[in-house]
């Protein structure tokens, strides 16, 4: 696992020698993204696209393609599998994308290994969570409730209107003070680099994490506060110390 902090790299040994220092303070909440983060989305929403995509006539987008341009909503995921479209003809592809993910958001989608272990911890330590997503609110609000993560979260909300979409921080931080906490005790955890800004227009933590739709390689270049390879390790960032169970790592596929 690798801390990013003022653009110094440690190596940290969680739960196995006793030798390692964790953060020394603590978050008192969490806003999570959630596509790429909790769950692994990617196959429903590619299946969604490229139902879009043929009902236009076009030919479906690569799989590896769809996840590099996931993250920040479903217009702007359009235009990148059409590039050239027209207004009209990406409105249209929009609506029939989002009327396929409708039909079938939570197919495939599961959260992550070890996501509900990290959430069970995080609620037993008193550590207040949100969703924050780019996702349409009403499809975010679905795939939450569909599978059974609504008990966690103080607070979930998609996307709204362009405005509010990050890396805008407005909806973080009316999040921070429905929360209650000061936005320099909130990490927003994420995997992109939006997630990154978004944290940083806010005056928030940036956790970013390994196992989603962005490389790491270019998560570390936008230098986040910390780069997180496991979801247990996110515990160790907010509650500034070592979890006292065991955490198999990976992410589901």
């Amino acid at each position: 696992m690798f801390f990013r902090r003022a653009g110094v790299d440690i190596m940290i040994q969680i739960m196995v020698d006793g030798t390692s220092t964790p953060p020394t303070r603590p978050l008192h909440a969490l806003i999570f993204d959630l596509d790429g983060t909790l769950v692994d989305s990617l196959d429903d929403i590619c299946n969604a696209l490229n139902s879009g995509l043929r009902t236009m006539h076009r030919s479906p987008a690569p799989r590896d393609s769809v996840r590099e341009w996931v993250g920040d909503g479903l217009p702007t995921l359009c235009r990148r599998a059409w590039p050239d479209a027209s207004n009209d003809a990406l409105s249209r592809l929009t609506e029939t994308a989002q009327t396929a993910y409708h039909a079938a958001c939570v197919v495939h989608t599961r959260p992550y290994d070890n996501i509900l272990k990290l959430l069970d911890l995080l609620i037993a330590e008193g550590i207040a969570l949100a969703v924050l997503s780019n996702k349409p609110h009403e499809l975010a609000c679905r795939v939450i409730d569909e599978l059974d993560l609504r008990r966690y979260f103080q607070d979930v909300r998609g996307y709204v209107s362009e405005d509010e979409k990050k890396p805008s921080p407005q909806v973080a931080l009316n999040m921070a003070r429905r929360l209650g906490v000061p936005p320099d005790r909130v990490g927003l955890v994420g995997d992109s680099i939006v997630d990154i800004l978004t944290a940083r227009n806010g005056g928030m933590k940036s956790i970013a994490v390994t196992w989603g739709f962005q490389p790491a390689s270019m998560l570390a270049s936008e230098m986040p506060d910390w780069l997180v390879s496991r979801p247990m390790e996110i515990f160790v960032v907010a509650a500034g110390r070592r979890a006292q169970m065991g955490d198999s790592g990976g992410a589901a596929r």
